[in-house]
């Protein structure tokens, strides 16, 4: 593979195929751009692939990648976050012309007026690792709520952007693309700039026990097991 991978976060409902869709154009016969989905994801619209999860990493298998050169990669609720991003960060070490491009999450609004604490670490986590924020079907009844989260990362100063999407026009999907990194994480940056307490081992999401559980677990919620 080679190119820009980009890793796409999101709770059900969330708008994040059709969101994603608009950066492609309609009129291209041999779109560069394709999309990696876990099995339980599907589309009618665009071209994509399906990714597997074997020995604890993933396999793209039967992939032609000719004339490709920007891919989506979408990650699974059914399989813990933080394996999945210490995985890829060993996928992408071994694919020496691929690039990490942006991190982005999609949540559903609809789910933070019923928000327990299992769903806001899962937040936190998302947002540790997320260049972006993308928050969909915004109403009057969960903007309050919403309110709340968005306060919540600027008032702990986090660098990610957060985008409310629109429902009457299209969402500004070169901003969400935008090429510049906003995430806090560290596993995607060379890892000779680093600082000890920077590497990938001691993120705060990836960072093991003696055990070899989690310092830190990122628990999926039930209800985004889909």
């Amino acid at each position: 593979m080679k190119g820009v991978l980009h890793v796409i976060v999101g709770t059900p409902d969330s708008n994040r195929r059709s969101t994603l869709a608009h950066a492609i154009n309609p009129t291209d016969k041999n779109p560069s751009s394709h999309f990696l989905f876990p099995h339980e994801l599907e589309s009618t619209e665009l071209p994509f692939s399906h990714w597997e999860w074997i020995d604890h990493g993933f396999k793209i298998k039967n992939l032609e990648e000719e004339n490709i050169n920007e891919w989506f990669l979408f990650l699974s609720n059914r399989i813990e976050l933080a394996d999945q991003f210490e995985s890829l960060q060993e996928f992408v070490d071994q694919e020496e012309e691929l690039e990490i491009g942006r991190i982005i999450t999609f949540i559903n609004s609809e789910y933070l007026n019923d928000a327990k604490d299992q769903l806001l670490d899962w937040i936190d986590g998302c947002a540790h690792f997320s260049d972006v924020f993308c928050f969909s079907n915004r109403t009057n009844q969960n903007s309050q709520s919403l309110s709340s989260i968005l306060d919540r990362y600027k008032t702990m100063r986090y660098p990610m952007e957060t985008f409310i999407l629109p429902k009457s026009k299209d969402p500004p999907i070169d901003q969400i693309l935008c090429p510049v990194a906003r995430r806090i994480t560290h596993i995607f940056d060379p890892i000779d700039m680093l600082d000890p307490e920077e590497s990938p081992a001691e993120d705060p999401f990836l960072k093991r026990q003696a055990n070899g559980k989690r310092v830190k677990p990122l628990f999926i919620p039930e209800w985004i097991m889909i």
